[in-house]
C-alpha cells in the first residue's frame, strides 16, 4: 500500500488546481527526478514478498541473513534478464545500445524476470552452499505475491489491457478500464491477472507453510503450472500492441510459451509425485491434516471467544436472579 500512501499524501498536500494533474500522472517529481508509480509498485512487491518469505526461510532451515543475500542477487539478475527478454522479442523497437539499457523508457518481460531470479538463486546456492531446490521452492511461492502487487503498476502506466469494451453496461472497473490514449474502455487484464496471482499465492503459501514432505520441487512445478495457465489464457485477450513476437497458428507467441510452461509444470509435478509414491512418502496426508488443524484451531478459538464474551452477561443474570431470591426469602 506504499504507493497509495504516496499518492494520497501528495494529493492532500497539493493545491486544488494541481490535484487533478497529480492524480492523472503516472509519476511524481522529487528534486527534479520523476518517480514513477510503476516503480513503487515493483519495489513494494519485492518488499512484501521478502517479508512473507521470512517464516519460510526459518522453517526450511535458512537464516534471515541468507534472505538478504538472495535479494541482493535476484533483484539485479531479474531486472537484467527481464529487459533482455523484452529486447530479444521486440528488436525492431531498439536502434542503439542506449535504447537497450534505458530502462526508464519501459519494457520488461516477466518470463525473463523469473529466469533471472532463478540465475540469482543459483549463484547464492553455489556461493553460500545452500540447497538450490529449497530456495527455488520458496521463490516460487513468493513470486505470485510480487507479481500481483507489481501488476498495479500497469494501472498507472495504462498498459496491459484487453480488447475494447463497447457495451455501456460493462464500462466500469474492475471489468474494464478507461485508456486515455485510445479514448475507449478496455478489458482490465492487469486486474484479472492481479486477482489470479493473489489466489495462486494464497494457495502456494498455505501449502508450503504446512508442507511435510522431504522432496524439493513441488512448488516450482505448481507455480509453473498455475502461472503458465494464467498467461496462456490472458495473452489472446490482450490488445495486439502488447503481444510480443509473431502469432503461431492464430495464438500469440507468449501464449504458446505459457502453454509450454504449464505443461512442463504438470509433468514435473507428476514425476515428483510418482517418485514419492514409489518411496511411500505420502506427504500430502500430513500436509492437509496440518492445514485442517490450523483452520480447526481458528474456528475453535473464535467459538471460545464467543463463549467467553457470553460469560459476563450470564454471570450478571445469575447475580440478579440470586439477589431477587434473597429479597423474597427475607422475613416480613
Amino acid at each position: 500500500m506504499l504507493y497509495y500512501g504516496v499518492l494520497c499524501a501528495r494529493a492532500v498536500a497539493a493545491p486544488k488546481n494541481t490535484m487533478n494533474d497529480i492524480l492523472m500522472k503516472n509519476y511524481f517529481t522529487v528534486f527534479g527526478l520523476n518517480i514513477y508509480y510503476y516503480a513503487i509498485c515493483i519495489v513494494s512487491g519485492i518488499l512484501f514478498a521478502a517479508f512473507a518469505a521470512i517464516p519460510l526461510f526459518k522453517r526450511r532451515g535458512f537464516t534471515t541473513d541468507l534472505l538478504l543475500d538472495v535479494l541482493i542477487a535476484i533483484v539485479p539478475c531479474s531486472i537484467v534478464f527481464a529487459r533482455l527478454w523484452y529486447v530479444l522479442f521486440d528488436l525492431d523497437e531498439f536502434h542503439s545500445f542506449y535504447d537497450v539499457i534505458n530502462l526508464r523508457s519501459g519494457g520488461m518481460a516477466i518470463y525473463g524476470g523469473v529466469l533471472g531470479g532463478a540465475v540469482g538463486l543459483l549463484l547464492v546456492s553455489l556461493i553460500k552452499k545452500a540447497s538450490f531446490g529449497r530456495l527455488c521452492d520458496i521463490g516460487a511461492a513468493m513470486l505470485p505475491l510480487g507479481q500481483a502487487i507489481g501488476r498495479l503498476g500497469n494501472y498507472f502506466n495504462q498498459e496491459v489491457y484487453g480488447k475494447a469494451v463497447l457495451e455501456p453496461s460493462l464500462q466500469h472497473f474492475p471489468y474494464a478500464v478507461f485508456i486515455e490514449e485510445t479514448g475507449l474502455w478496455h478489458r482490465a487484464l492487469f486486474f484479472y491477472e492481479l486477482v489470479a496471482n493473489a489466489i495462486v499465492f494464497i494457495i502456494l503459501y498455505t501449502l508450503i507453510l504446512n508442507y511435510k514432505g522431504r522432496r524439493n520441487g513441488y512448488f516450482v512445478a505448481l507455480y509453473f503450472f498455475a502461472y503458465g495457465l494464467i498467461r496462456s489464457i490472458m495473452e489472446p485477450m490482450r490488445e495486439e500492441t502488447f503481444n510480443m513476437g509473431s502469432p503461431i497458428l492464430g495464438l500469440p507467441l507468449m501464449s504458446w510459451v505459457g502453454i509450454l510452461i504449464c505443461l512442463s509444470g504438470a509433468v514435473y509435478f507428476t514425476v515428483l509425485l510418482i517418485l514419492d509414491i514409489r518411496e511411500k512418502n505420502y506427504w500430502w496426508k500430513d500436509t492437509f491434516l496440518s492445514i485442517a488443524s490450523v483452520f480447526k484451531k481458528k474456528s475453535s478459538g473464535s467459538e471460545a471467544e464467543d463463549s467467553c464474551s457470553a460469560l459476563p452477561s450470564a454471570s450478571v443474570e445469575n447475580a440478579a436472579r440470586n439477589s431477587a431470591d434473597d429479597v423474597d426469602k427475607k422475613p416480613e
